[in-house]
């Protein structure tokens, strides 16, 4: 039995709104994840419906198997979801990336999809590989020895460019000279440094879902995006940096998207407590009977009025970001949340019985002391007095394009020592859960590196492990001090300079 008709099939069967086309032009979108993980994702399903929208082009999804090294062992080709084709064949094999974790699960997926994962070993007759999504506007250089094409900023405007030059050009080399120069378009071949940004066009906006499954991570939700980029200040974020100047979508544009069958809608925005019309758009679609999940609800801008809206859409759980471990260390964010404004949400989250407050921040920031872990524990014992609290704990990871490209990572001992300290003194008081402190530290060297990073993990694809990466990072001269405090910065070509940076754009609370 085939892994497509075994695995697939059903997933395939439960979806609404898949696209099912044929053209002379075929394009595997695919996700190096599992299929639960890229079905949330956004921009995955805008560019998989701009695909298909293209005169003579035929796009189908690829995820990467939650159990790789069982279907490597089937001798199977890797298929796609809509019609079970191999995936490496076709004209172009775009990945969409959200996460620099996911370094390593893209070489994966271009193996077992049948293709050679280094570009220069890669013929003119092999798929043109494209990469694009988050991961490529925080930092495209470890991507370099594997994409044919790397896509920065909003890809909106970038599937019309590339579908033009597929129809066009009958050569590589061809169809690097029609994309060559575009906005967004960096091709490692011809280039050294990024190039400017792809930015969307407000009439392409705004992005909507095009599935609906209950087989996401965000089962059965429609996602529609209220707003793109960010007016807040925040330094850590790249909310700003990544999508271009604040634009706001109007009320009636978002519920415009919304099929009447839909029954849990998902609102997406980097600050949508900011965005004009939240309250009027959800207490629209709650009065309609739908379910409603937000994302990035800011405690400065909670009101009772906002937490009644959420609260009639579904939310149990009222979820806000702290960022930081102490008010000091917010003002230093520029986070502009003080510790009056998560005392009021929790007041409200508690009055409107809501069972429980979830509060997001990060530790190992640069100038973080044991003072900002104490003053951390006793204002966690102070909310926990008002309603139950989660904290949901992350060491802090620089990015480029932040004021913080050149601060040091944390250190893992460090991070490491405070979450201990952490959950000693709150275990009973508060339910914590933490990312790794090492896999923090590999984050931190993807977001940071050159291409020496990229074949870092091209030599430890198949055996990942935190011991695999610092011997691999150490062959190709990346300079660690692991075990003392922080990485040094290898720093990739191009250019470097601080660049203003604004609000978290933190995962969608349903």
């Amino acid at each position: 039995m085939s892994y497509w008709r075994t695995d697939i099939k059903p997933l395939l069967d439960a979806e609404t709104g898949t696209l099912f086309k044929q053209a002379p032009i075929r394009v595997t979108l695919a996700f190096p994840n599992r299929y639960s993980v890229g079905m949330a994702s956004l921009g995955y399903q805008v560019i998989y419906r701009m695909f298909n929208q293209e005169e003579g082009v035929a796009c189908e999804r690829a995820f990467l198997p939650d159990d790789v090294d069982a279907f490597e062992r089937t001798g199977q080709a890797l298929p796609t979801v809509e019609s079970g084709r191999d995936a490496g064949d076709c004209e172009l094999f775009a990945l969409s990336v959200s996460f620099e974790l996911d370094l390593t699960n893209i070489i994966r997926m271009l193996d077992v999809a049948g293709m050679r994962p280094l570009r220069g070993e890669r013929s003119d007759t092999d798929p043109v590989v494209m990469i694009g999504g988050p991961f490529t506007s925080s930092n495209p250089y470890p991507l370099t020895p594997f994409a044919d094409v790397i896509i920065i900023g909003d890809g909106e405007q970038i599937v019309p460019v590339v579908s033009e030059a597929l129809r066009e050009s009958s050569t590589r080399e061809e169809f690097y000279d029609l994309v060559d120069g575009m906005p967004g378009v960096f091709l490692p071949a011809r280039h050294v440094h990024e190039p400017t940004w792809a930015t969307a066009p407000k009439e392409l906006l705004p992005a909507y879902s095009q599935i609906v499954t209950p087989h996401s991570e965000l089962s059965n939700m429609f996602l529609v995006e209220a707003q793109r980029g960010c007016p807040r200040p925040c330094t850590f974020c790249l909310a700003r940096t990544m999508y271009g100047p604040n634009r706001n979508n109007q009320a009636q544009e978002l519920l415009d998207t919304i099929p009447d069958w839909v029954e849990k809608v998902g609102l997406v925005g980097a600050a949508l407590s900011d965005f004009p019309h939240t309250k009027f758009v959800g207490r629209t679609l709650t009065d309609r009977g739908i379910k409603l999940g937000v994302s990035s609800i800011r405690a400065d801008t909670v009101d009772a009025e906002l937490a009644e809206i959420l609260k009639a859409g579904g939310l149990r759980t009222f979820t806000v970001a702290s960022d930081a471990p102490s008010e000091r260390l917010r003002r230093w964010l520029k986070k502009g949340i003080t510790t009056e404004d998560l005392l009021k949400t929790a007041h409200i989250s508690r009055d409107l019985g809501f069972k429980g407050i979830k509060v997001y921040m990060m530790i190992g920031l640069g100038p973080e002391n044991d003072d900002d872990i104490t003053e951390l524990i006793e204002f966690t014992r102070e909310l926990a007095k008002i309603n139950r609290v989660a904290l949901g704990i992350s060491p802090f990871v620089p990015k480029r394009h932040t004021p913080h490209f050149a601060d040091p990572f944390g250190g893992v001992q460090t991070i490491e020592k405070r979450l201990k300290r952490i959950q000693k003194e709150l275990r009973t008081t508060a339910e914590l859960r933490n990312v790794s402190a090492k896999w923090a530290w590999v984050e931190s060297v993807i977001a940071r590196g050159g291409p020496e990073v990229g074949m870092a993990a091209y030599s430890i694809y198949r055996n990942e492990s935190i011991g695999a990466w610092k011997k691999a990072l150490d062959e190709v001269g990346w300079r660690d001090e692991f075990e003392i405090n922080t990485p040094a910065i290898s720093l990739p070509p191009g250019q470097y300079e601080a660049r203003e940076v604004s609000a978290h754009a933190e995962g969608l609370a349903v």
